[in-house]
């Protein structure tokens, strides 16, 4: 079984054999530390050897182990679509350095610490850093932004302002612990107090000089037991009164967060100083300290002590105000974009009175000829048909696959490489890749029991080109054919858009979830020069109208309007991108309220 961890390097094995250094990117650094500190048998480990023509921080590193080089023009054609860290598993390709690192625990040979949690690294119900960072603050603070953070730092030589980041992880620690199960966490940890109590008072009678009384009658005693008692917490009680506190980066177990974390923050306890992080952040202090101490991870600290780091000038550092929120999503005191107060009927109107002529497409028939892919020949694992779903639904979902399979194989070619993107279960592409045999079909999902659904089918039914990458949008950098989106929800069907433009690569796109559109640091609203005139107030109230458009609702009409005007923009971000663009609706109208296709060739 092909099993394998790619990284990037800086050095080659010349180089390493002549120096026994390694020089890595930070990506590579973090990973190569996660690697040896899980020691994972099954996986082999390739670095791959590249001219820093990015000016990114080269961190050097002594190592006196074994390292397997590989040239970039022998690495799989699959994983060098992907940015660094990737892994390579059989037909499955994981990018994106938490999914990577999941995947390497998955294969740990090193013995468990007693601080983690009875599942291992990955934690309750193993969900360690499983959302991906679209979705997930945490995910994306470990795998985005503390990154950021330590490449600035290895990129400055002087330091006023402790970094944000370091802020919000210092407010993460002082904030009560949200986890799984935290009341039956709070009882084990009551539990494990009273023992210890009650083992010392043990101790000291049992020290004491005991009084025997020989032929003495023993008294009859009706005991009761309070233990249950003591045990006792009540769910009512608040989050923040419970004695679970932050021992480790998610709570009161160690994980692979934890794992993460350390490399990054030995980088910049190197470069700040520890008694500067003690004095203006004695929580992650207080964390650091304890990382440090596991016996488990005296591997990871044997090589990073082998990194040749210079510590920056810090007179006078003064430390920023940072909103007094936790990284995690529930936490009640985030600010959460999504909801907001349903939009006034004026405030519909007004935007759309903003519109002029020519902003809009014209929404064009559909000439596909839908009822045309025979269901009844089409295997099980690629038809809704197959009894998984009630019959209304079923239909529903054949109609919607039929439209955009037809509109594919309209445009694509033998030999062409069609990535599914955001696939879920993988209806679509297993339809397309039993549909065009001549063609190689990508199903691109972040979720990973999703996509293992999706493998599971297609290896039922023996189909053999088919791929799977589990990674986000973010990580997928390779060239290909035809980019595809059903019900992409929200910003997703306008990271599929911009994928595409600049693959040059043709789309076919149904959106869905417009109300959910918000600006990110990868997307500003409106994306078209066209719609540039138009307020990002009114834009994303006229996509909140877009919502509504359930059956036999009276804004049904004025939702469909508010849909167009979305995916015009959309549509004319393409044009300026020399496409030839066509807005239409899935056949019929019924098989979904989000029933918008757009489709782009480029010219």
């Amino acid at each position: 079984m092909h099993n394998a961890v790619y990284l990037k390097s800086y050095s080659d094995l010349t180089e390493f054999e002549a120096k026994g250094v390694l020089k890595l990117p930070l990506e590579s650094l973090v990973t190569f530390c996660i690697y040896t500190s899980c020691s994972p048998k099954e996986v082999n480990l390739f670095l791959i050897p590249f001219e820093n023509d990015e000016d990114k921080a080269e961190l050097s590193v002594q190592f006196d182990g074994i390292v397997d080089f590989i040239a970039a023009e022998d690495v799989p054609w699959s994983v060098a679509l992907c940015s660094y860290p990737v892994v390579f598993c059989e037909d499955t390709v994981v990018t994106g350095l938490c999914a990577v690192a999941r995947h390497i625990c998955k294969y740990r040979t090193t013995s468990p610490s007693p601080q983690e949690h009875e599942e291992g690294l990955l934690g309750f119900r193993k969900s360690c850093l499983q959302a991906p960072n679209e979705v997930s603050i945490w995910t994306k603070f470990c795998e985005v932004d503390l990154f950021k953070t330590v490449s600035e730092l290895l990129s400055i030589t002087s330091l006023q302002e402790i970094p944000s980041n370091l802020v919000r992880f210092e407010n993460h620690l002082n904030k009560p612990v949200r986890i799984h199960n935290v009341y039956k966490v709070a009882r084990n940890i009551k539990k494990e107090s009273l023992d210890k109590i009650k083992d010392n008072e043990n101790v000291n009678t049992e020290s004491k000089e005991e009084k025997v009384v020989e032929n003495r009658k023993p008294k009859t005693r009706k005991w009761k037991s309070n233990t249950k008692k003591e045990l006792e917490v009540d769910c009512s009680t608040k989050i923040e009164d419970l004695d679970v506190n932050h021992q480790f980066a998610e709570g009161p177990f160690l994980t692979l967060a934890d794992l993460i974390l350390l490399p990054l923050y030995y980088i910049i306890t190197s470069k700040v100083s520890e008694s500067t992080i003690e004095s203006i952040l004695p929580l992650t202090h207080k964390w650091y300290k304890t990382i440090t101490s596991i016996p488990e991870f005296k591997t990871t600290l044997d090589l990073l002590r082998g990194l040749n780091s210079k510590p920056l000038c810090v007179e006078n550092i003064s430390c920023p105000e940072m909103s007094d929120v936790s990284l995690y999503k529930c936490d009640p005191k985030r600010h959460n974009p999504k909801k907001r107060l349903f939009t006034k009927e004026d405030d519909i109107e007004n935007a759309l009175s903003v519109l002029v002529d020519g902003m809009e497409l014209n929404v064009q028939s559909n000439d596909l000829k839908i009822g045309t892919i025979k269901w009844n020949d089409i295997p099980e694992g690629a038809n809704p048909t197959a009894g998984h779903l009630p019959d209304d639904r079923m239909a529903r979902k054949t109609q919607q696959l039929e439209n955009l399979a037809l509109a594919v194989m309209s445009i694509s070619a033998d030999r062409d490489l069609i990535v599914d993107f955001c696939c879920g279960s993988g209806h679509l592409g297993i339809l397309l890749a039993y549909l065009l045999p001549k063609c190689t079909i990508i199903l691109l999902e972040n979720k990973e029991q999703s996509l293992m659904r999706a493998r599971k089918r297609v290896h039922e039914m023996g189909l053999k080109n088919v791929y799977f990458y589990q990674c986000n949008l973010d990580f997928f950098i390779g060239k290909f054919d035809v980019g595809i989106g059903l019900h992409a929800c929200g910003i997703a069907s306008d990271l599929v858009l911009d994928k595409c433009l600049k693959a040059n690569a043709k789309f076919v796109l149904c959106p869905c979830c417009y109300g959910s559109l918000h600006a990110t640091d990868r997307l500003v609203y409106p994306r078209s020069s066209k719609y540039e005139k138009l307020p990002i107030d009114k834009y994303l109230c006229i996509g909140h109208a877009a919502d509504q458009t359930h059956e036999d609702h009276p804004l049904a009409v004025r939702g469909a309007r508010c849909m167009a005007v979305i995916d015009s923009d959309r549509g004319h971000l393409a044009l300026e991108s020399r496409y030839k663009v066509t807005l239409s609706k899935l056949t019929p109208l019924s098989c979904t309220p989000k029933n918008n296709l757009l489709v782009g060739i480029p010219s």
